[in-house]
Protein backbone atom coordinates (compact mmCIF):
# COMPACT_ATOMS: atom_id res chain seq x y z
CA UNK A 1 0.00 0.00 0.00
CA UNK A 2 1.28 3.61 -1.04
CA UNK A 3 2.38 5.66 1.82
CA UNK A 4 3.10 9.63 1.08
CA UNK A 5 3.61 12.61 3.01
CA UNK A 6 0.44 14.82 3.71
CA UNK A 7 0.79 18.76 2.95
CA UNK A 8 2.68 20.42 5.85
CA UNK A 9 0.58 21.79 8.76
CA UNK A 10 1.57 23.46 11.77
CA UNK A 11 1.18 20.62 13.80
CA UNK A 12 4.23 20.45 16.00
CA UNK A 13 7.55 18.77 14.09
CA UNK A 14 6.87 14.63 16.22
CA UNK A 15 4.15 13.75 14.28
CA UNK A 16 4.43 12.58 11.14
CA UNK A 17 1.77 13.56 8.34
CA UNK A 18 0.81 11.03 5.60
CA UNK A 19 -2.26 9.31 3.72
CA UNK A 20 -3.28 5.87 3.15
CA UNK A 21 -5.93 4.99 0.48
CA UNK A 22 -9.40 4.38 1.13
CA UNK A 23 -10.23 1.04 -1.56
CA UNK A 24 -14.00 1.31 -0.12
CA UNK A 25 -14.07 5.48 -0.82
CA UNK A 26 -11.73 4.83 -3.72
CA UNK A 27 -9.96 8.60 -2.32
CA UNK A 28 -7.17 8.79 -0.03
CA UNK A 29 -7.68 10.47 3.59
CA UNK A 30 -4.91 11.60 5.88
CA UNK A 31 -3.66 10.57 9.39
CA UNK A 32 -1.40 12.54 12.04
CA UNK A 33 0.82 9.63 13.47
CA UNK A 34 2.80 10.44 16.38
CA UNK A 35 5.63 7.44 17.21
CA UNK A 36 7.55 7.75 20.52
CA UNK A 37 11.10 6.24 20.44
CA UNK A 38 11.14 2.82 21.40
CA UNK A 39 13.25 -0.37 20.24
CA UNK A 40 10.67 -2.80 20.31
CA UNK A 41 7.31 -2.90 18.69
CA UNK A 42 4.83 -0.56 20.08
CA UNK A 43 1.22 -1.11 20.56
CA UNK A 44 -1.14 1.03 18.64
CA UNK A 45 -4.29 3.52 19.65
CA UNK A 46 -6.78 5.14 16.75
CA UNK A 47 -8.11 8.65 17.99
CA UNK A 48 -11.40 9.45 16.47
CA UNK A 49 -12.73 12.43 16.27
CA UNK A 50 -16.39 13.72 16.35
CA UNK A 51 -18.72 14.96 13.30
CA UNK A 52 -17.36 17.00 11.08
CA UNK A 53 -13.80 17.41 12.71
CA UNK A 54 -10.64 16.47 10.63
CA UNK A 55 -7.37 14.61 11.67
CA UNK A 56 -5.69 17.61 13.35
CA UNK A 57 -8.52 18.09 16.15
CA UNK A 58 -7.30 15.39 18.95
CA UNK A 59 -4.11 17.19 19.16
CA UNK A 60 -4.91 20.89 18.42
CA UNK A 61 -8.25 20.82 20.81
CA UNK A 62 -7.44 17.57 22.99
CA UNK A 63 -3.90 17.98 23.62
CA UNK A 64 -3.78 14.63 23.14
CA UNK A 65 0.40 13.80 21.65
CA UNK A 66 1.23 16.15 25.00
CA UNK A 67 -0.77 14.17 27.58
CA UNK A 68 0.89 10.83 26.07
CA UNK A 69 4.11 12.69 26.20
CA UNK A 70 3.50 13.61 29.68
CA UNK A 71 2.20 10.29 30.86
CA UNK A 72 4.73 7.97 29.50
CA UNK A 73 7.36 10.46 31.59
CA UNK A 74 5.50 10.17 34.80
CA UNK A 75 5.06 6.68 33.95
CA UNK A 76 1.66 6.12 33.99
CA UNK A 77 0.89 4.38 30.63
CA UNK A 78 3.25 2.64 28.67
CA UNK A 79 4.51 4.12 25.52
CA UNK A 80 2.51 3.75 22.23
CA UNK A 81 2.00 4.95 18.62
CA UNK A 82 -0.91 7.46 18.23
CA UNK A 83 -3.16 7.60 14.72
CA UNK A 84 -4.92 9.98 14.67
CA UNK A 85 -7.24 9.62 11.31
CA UNK A 86 -9.47 12.10 8.88
CA UNK A 87 -12.60 10.49 9.98
CA UNK A 88 -14.83 13.29 8.60
CA UNK A 89 -17.74 11.67 6.69
CA UNK A 90 -17.18 13.74 3.93
CA UNK A 91 -14.22 12.93 1.64
CA UNK A 92 -12.14 16.05 1.19
CA UNK A 93 -12.83 17.17 -2.14
CA UNK A 94 -16.74 17.05 -1.14
CA UNK A 95 -16.45 18.61 2.49
CA UNK A 96 -17.52 21.97 3.71
CA UNK A 97 -15.08 24.62 3.05
CA UNK A 98 -15.69 26.00 6.68
CA UNK A 99 -16.51 23.57 9.25
CA UNK A 100 -19.41 23.95 11.96
CA UNK A 101 -22.29 23.41 9.37
CA UNK A 102 -24.57 21.84 11.95
CA UNK A 103 -27.30 21.26 10.14
CA UNK A 104 -25.87 19.87 6.82
CA UNK A 105 -23.42 17.73 9.39
CA UNK A 106 -26.89 16.52 10.90
CA UNK A 107 -29.06 15.74 7.73
CA UNK A 108 -25.38 14.14 6.60
CA UNK A 109 -24.96 12.18 9.75
CA UNK A 110 -28.22 10.30 9.08
CA UNK A 111 -27.46 9.79 5.20
CA UNK A 112 -24.94 7.80 6.60
CA UNK A 113 -25.13 6.65 10.00
CA UNK A 114 -26.10 3.00 8.80
CA UNK A 115 -23.08 2.88 5.86
CA UNK A 116 -20.12 1.79 7.04
CA UNK A 117 -17.26 3.04 4.93
CA UNK A 118 -15.18 5.06 7.57
CA UNK A 119 -15.18 1.52 9.16
CA UNK A 120 -13.84 -0.03 5.92
CA UNK A 121 -11.43 3.16 5.39
CA UNK A 122 -10.23 2.77 8.82
CA UNK A 123 -9.68 -1.07 8.67
CA UNK A 124 -7.57 -0.34 5.20
CA UNK A 125 -5.38 2.35 7.74
CA UNK A 126 -4.73 -0.56 10.24
CA UNK A 127 -3.23 -2.57 7.62
CA UNK A 128 -1.10 0.54 6.29
CA UNK A 129 -0.20 0.93 9.68
CA UNK A 130 1.19 -2.92 10.08
CA UNK A 131 2.73 -2.88 7.36
CA UNK A 132 4.41 0.21 7.94
CA UNK A 133 5.20 0.67 11.39
CA UNK A 134 7.16 -1.80 14.12
CA UNK A 135 3.95 -2.51 16.02
CA UNK A 136 2.47 -5.18 18.23
CA UNK A 137 -0.34 -7.64 17.27
CA UNK A 138 -3.18 -5.97 18.92
CA UNK A 139 -4.36 -2.28 19.00
CA UNK A 140 -6.62 -0.09 20.63
CA UNK A 141 -9.42 2.68 19.72
CA UNK A 142 -10.92 5.33 21.20
CA UNK A 143 -13.37 8.04 19.75
CA UNK A 144 -15.62 11.13 21.10
CA UNK A 145 -19.13 11.30 20.07
CA UNK A 146 -20.11 10.17 16.79
CA UNK A 147 -16.14 8.82 16.31
CA UNK A 148 -17.05 6.45 19.55
CA UNK A 149 -20.09 5.10 17.49
CA UNK A 150 -17.62 4.60 14.86
CA UNK A 151 -14.81 3.36 17.35
CA UNK A 152 -17.40 0.56 18.49
CA UNK A 153 -18.44 -0.42 15.03
CA UNK A 154 -14.93 -0.78 14.26
CA UNK A 155 -14.66 -3.31 17.37
CA UNK A 156 -16.48 -5.12 16.04
CA UNK A 157 -15.49 -5.33 12.84
CA UNK A 158 -12.45 -6.34 13.50
CA UNK A 159 -12.20 -7.95 17.11
CA UNK A 160 -9.08 -9.91 15.83
CA UNK A 161 -7.45 -6.69 16.24
CA UNK A 162 -9.03 -4.63 18.36
CA UNK A 163 -8.55 -5.38 22.32
CA UNK A 164 -9.59 -1.89 23.99
CA UNK A 165 -12.22 0.42 23.27
CA UNK A 166 -12.80 3.86 25.02
CA UNK A 167 -16.01 5.44 24.22
CA UNK A 168 -16.26 9.02 25.32
CA UNK A 169 -20.03 10.63 24.99
CA UNK A 170 -21.10 8.21 23.38
CA UNK A 171 -24.96 7.51 20.88
CA UNK A 172 -24.94 4.37 20.16
CA UNK A 173 -27.85 1.53 20.15
CA UNK A 174 -28.24 -1.99 20.86
CA UNK A 175 -26.45 -3.32 17.63
CA UNK A 176 -23.20 -2.28 18.79
CA UNK A 177 -22.81 -4.49 21.51
CA UNK A 178 -19.52 -6.13 21.78
CA UNK A 179 -19.37 -9.42 19.65
CA UNK A 180 -16.33 -10.53 21.54
CA UNK A 181 -16.69 -10.96 24.98
CA UNK A 182 -12.47 -10.47 25.76
CA UNK A 183 -12.64 -7.12 24.45
CA UNK A 184 -12.33 -4.64 27.10
CA UNK A 185 -14.98 -1.46 27.32
CA UNK A 186 -14.54 1.80 28.98
CA UNK A 187 -17.51 4.13 28.30
CA UNK A 188 -16.87 7.88 29.47
CA UNK A 189 -19.64 10.39 29.75
CA UNK A 190 -19.77 14.21 31.37
CA UNK A 191 -21.68 14.79 34.24
CA UNK A 192 -23.72 17.73 32.24
CA UNK A 193 -23.39 15.95 28.70
CA UNK A 194 -26.11 16.38 26.20
CA UNK A 195 -25.76 12.77 25.39
CA UNK A 196 -25.51 11.43 28.87
CA UNK A 197 -28.41 9.53 28.52
CA UNK A 198 -27.17 7.86 25.26
CA UNK A 199 -23.95 6.68 27.23
CA UNK A 200 -26.24 5.19 30.24
CA UNK A 201 -28.63 3.50 28.59
CA UNK A 202 -25.51 1.46 26.47
CA UNK A 203 -23.88 0.75 29.60
CA UNK A 204 -27.36 -0.55 31.14
CA UNK A 205 -27.39 -2.76 27.77
CA UNK A 206 -23.64 -3.58 28.52
CA UNK A 207 -25.17 -4.64 31.93
CA UNK A 208 -27.66 -7.07 30.26
CA UNK A 209 -25.73 -8.35 27.87
CA UNK A 210 -23.13 -9.51 30.57
CA UNK A 211 -20.15 -7.62 29.03
CA UNK A 212 -17.84 -6.61 31.33
CA UNK A 213 -16.70 -2.94 31.15
CA UNK A 214 -16.79 0.15 33.37
CA UNK A 215 -18.49 3.07 33.31
CA UNK A 216 -17.43 6.46 34.12
CA UNK A 217 -18.81 9.75 34.77
CA UNK A 218 -16.33 13.00 34.50
CA UNK A 219 -17.47 16.73 35.27
CA UNK A 220 -18.24 18.40 32.59
CA UNK A 221 -20.40 18.96 29.23
CA UNK A 222 -20.19 17.31 25.67
CA UNK A 223 -16.87 19.51 25.43
CA UNK A 224 -12.97 18.88 25.02
CA UNK A 225 -12.34 19.25 28.87
CA UNK A 226 -14.61 16.50 29.56
CA UNK A 227 -12.42 14.36 26.22
CA UNK A 228 -9.14 15.42 27.25
CA UNK A 229 -9.72 13.87 31.03
CA UNK A 230 -11.80 10.75 28.79
CA UNK A 231 -8.14 10.49 27.33
CA UNK A 232 -6.26 10.89 30.40
CA UNK A 233 -7.71 8.13 32.21
CA UNK A 234 -8.07 6.20 29.48
CA UNK A 235 -4.41 5.72 28.67
CA UNK A 236 -3.79 4.40 32.22
CA UNK A 237 -5.70 1.03 31.21
CA UNK A 238 -3.64 0.17 27.85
Amino acid sequence: MTVRAAEPTSTPPDIIHTVWYSHYEQTERRVDIYIPEADHPLPVLYLLHGINGYEGDWQKKGGAVDTLIQMMQDGRCQPMLLVMPDCNKWIIKQRPLKHGNRWKCVIRYVELSHEHKLEYAISDLMTMIDTTYSVTEYCAVAGLSDGARIAANIANTRPDKIRTVGLFSPVLHKKQLPQDPTQSYYIYVGTNDIFKSYGKRFHRRMNKAGNSHEYIEIQGSHDWPVWRKCLSDFLTHL
